[in-house]
């Protein structure tokens, strides 16, 4: 299962997929690939987990990470 965390405002948000050959699974990998790409057009970066660790990532959304963070740009003056 691999996951997403979105914060913003409101708190955060967690997203979840199972890599699973169903028709439930592939509507949540589609979703959660929406919200990656969606994120990064709004100026978000995005990490992932690898060994543990997260490091920024600008690759193809990928079912098979385990976490993914969206990384909201700092707003201010």
């Amino acid at each position: 299962m691999g996951r997403i965390l979105v914060a913003n405002r409101r708190g955060h948000q967690v997203v979840e997929w199972e890599t699973t050959d169903t028709e439930e699974a592939r509507w949540q990998i589609a979703e959660a690939e929406r919200i990656l790409r969606e994120a990064r057009e709004h100026g978000c970066m995005v990490s992932k987990k690898v060994d543990g660790q997260h490091v920024l990532d600008r690759a193809p959304f990928d079912p098979n990470v385990e976490e993914y963070q969206i990384i909201a740009p700092i707003a201010g003056g």
